[in-house]
């Protein structure tokens, strides 16, 4: 199954770019993109990944892990990110399961708290 089979949104990669700069204290880490695997020396922190999404500047769907969720690829904005974020896993990182909108390939953005400053 792929993202278009469950329940999505769509989203700039300008706003996703926003959205990881809005966290500068975070650091990311990209996996089963192949061309952000291969530009960006992961994990990274904020300020070189959003400029690298938004030089990509496509759109993406993001899937909604919300039970019973109806949505079917309806614009979404930087705020409701959060909310869209799987964090069910051993150190509660912030997750998103994503894919361009020209693609079937799916990759995960993945917060690293291990690597955050202080």
């Amino acid at each position: 199954m792929s993202i278009r089979d469950n329940p999505y949104y769509t989203l700039p990669a300008a706003t996703l770019a926003e959205w990881i700069e809005s966290q500068p204290d975070r650091w990311w880490f990209v996996d089963g993109d192949d061309f952000l695997m291969s530009v960006l020396d992961l994990p990274c922190p904020a300020d070189e990944l959003a400029p690298m999404l938004r030089k990509v500047g496509k759109d993406l769907l993001v899937y909604d892990k919300t039970p019973a969720s109806k949505a079917h690829g309806e614009m979404i904005s930087a705020d409701q990110l959060d909310g869209l974020c799987d964090t069910d896993n051993r150190h509660h990182y912030k997750t998103l399961l994503l894919c361009w909108a020209d693609s079937d390939i799916e990759w995960l953005l993945v917060e690293d708290k291990a690597l955050v400053p202080g």
